[in-house]
């Protein structure tokens, strides 16, 4: 089990470091602007659907029911969910280019006087068709126990963004193109790195054109679990919309301090999750839930490391990573206040995703979407009390705020649905010790000259004997 979330993890992790060296190239050339904000709500909008389709509802609706089914029916079950997710795809690229004026009123009403604004939707947008495709076939390949080339596939997305910076920079009038070129090119190789490994597997072609029932249950779960995920996209939706009637740049400092924060979530929360769920898809309640409980305690123990380091050491990396070329200190100092304040409920999104993915193996949506509703909700009215209130400080806290709703939720149902647990039985003796160890290291080395670098060795240690050890103690649960 654990095998399969650090092949993930290791790829994922690959993919982030050229994420960041991406980042690091559009802070240096284009700083934190207006064209910035453009780009990056432009890009969130394919971006938002393929959150919910590949880390939400393909994922979790493709592997429980294909894992199930005999060798014999895999093969047509396959190429029928391939053939009709295909056709839904495409109608929403279409749809989503010439609505486009629709989709930026929606996202950004600030901007819905700027032609700008619209091309760069127009240009982005389709993104969505060959992602959709590439989440939907590492889906499938997951549950055929295919894990490295599906998470190695994002790194392209990177790899030719950072290209496009190099080779077009100058070819447009406005370098925010380059940019919008890069996703479309990134795309297109994401797809075609999965789609080589599907082919692989060598399914026998079986080409049913009729709905199978296997089809009918991956939509159905699907459509459950997006209509969560989608009601977590609208939160993201509020904030674009209040971003873009606030000053220039806070949806940029937003969008930094979340790839920062996105970074060890995706190497350990969604990499753990989507390791583990194939796994957990084939388990009944009673060792289901002892599996949970394990994994809730090396979530718990590594969150509360990265949640240590960051509001120590946040300023240091933004201005590591980020500090250079048109990129000022003052935006530094802005990014790294968003980080703190999302900082704070990474554990609680972090378990969130343990959480998910137990109902998740169950074939139960329903009470994700149930959490979801209740997050994101609470995130909506508090992205416009508290954005308009006190800025992009205020989007960041109601991220924060929902992360701890969430998470509240699903525990209240698993409680109830699985077996009672005490969430202080999950903080052992071992997090304790190793807090108040990385606490004492962090107040040391905050007054040397990248001290941050230095306690981040002290860390990783801490996290590699953690690690060593709760691998033995799932693996006796397992």
């Amino acid at each position: 089990m654990f095998k399969n979330a650090k092949t993930i993890a290791l790829f994922t992790l690959l993919s982030r470091i050229l994420g960041y060296l991406r980042d690091f190239l559009i802070a240096t050339y284009f700083g934190a602007s207006v064209y910035t904000d453009m780009f990056f709500i432009a890009f969130r909008i394919p971006n938002s659907l393929r959150r919910f389709l590949g880390e939400g509802a393909v994922n979790s609706s493709v592997i429980p029911v294909i894992s199930k089914l005999d060798e014999s029916q895999r093969p047509k079950a396959v190429w029928n969910i391939l053939f009709w997710f295909f056709l839904f795809l495409l109608a929403v690229a279409v749809l989503g280019v010439v609505f486009s004026k629709a989709l930026v009123l929606v996202f950004a009403a600030g901007y819905i006087d700027s032609s700008l604004m619209n091309k760069l939707v127009k240009i982005v947008f389709p993104y969505i068709f060959f992602i959709g495709l590439t989440v939907l076939l590492t889906g499938i390949l997951n549950s055929f126990k295919h894990f490295a080339i599906p998470a190695f596939a994002p790194s392209l997305l990177n790899l030719s963004i950072i290209a496009s910076i190099f080779l077009f920079l100058r070819t447009f009038p406005n370098p925010v193109y380059d940019l919008c070129l890069g996703v479309i090119i990134g795309g297109i190789l994401q797809f075609a790195i999965v789609a080589f490994d599907f082919s692989r597997l060598k399914l026998p072609l079986n080409f049913p054109i009729k709905i199978e029932s296997s089809t009918v249950e991956i939509f159905t779960l699907m459509g459950i679990a997006a209509l969560g995920s989608s009601v977590m996209q609208i939160s993201s939706m509020a904030d674009s919309f209040v971003a873009s009637f606030l000053k220039s740049g806070s949806f940029s400092f937003i969008f930094y301090a979340n790839r920062l924060f996105q970074l060890p979530f995706a190497v350990f929360s969604i990499a753990l999750t989507q390791g583990t769920l194939p796994d957990l898809s084939r388990m009944d309640n009673i060792k289901l839930s002892e599996i949970t409980k394990s994994l809730s305690r090396f979530v718990i123990f590594y969150s509360s490391l990265v949640t240590l380091y960051f509001l120590f050491f946040s300023l240091d990396v933004v201005k590591l990573i980020f500090m250079h070329g048109k990129f000022k200190l003052i935006d530094a100092l802005n990014v790294s206040l968003a980080l703190k304040i999302m900082i704070i409920s990474f554990v609680f999104f972090s378990l969130s995703k343990i959480f998910s993915n137990a109902f998740y193996s169950q074939k139960d949506a329903k009470t994700p979407l149930k959490a979801s509703i209740w997050a994101s909700s609470i995130a909506i009215v508090l992205s416009f009390i508290l954005g308009f209130k006190f800025g992009f400080a205020g989007l960041a806290a109601s991220m924060s705020i929902s992360g701890f709703v969430n998470f509240v939720v699903l525990y209240y149902f698993f409680s109830k649905q699985f077996t009672k647990v005490h969430i202080l039985n999950f903080i052992d003796q071992l997090t304790i010790v190793a807090l108040f160890f990385l606490l004492l290291v962090s107040i040391a080395f905050s007054f040397i000259r990248f001290g941050f670098l230095l306690a981040l060795i002290f860390y990783g240690l801490v996290f590699l004997f953690g690690f060593k050890r709760y691998s033995k103690a799932l693996s006796r649960s397992y």
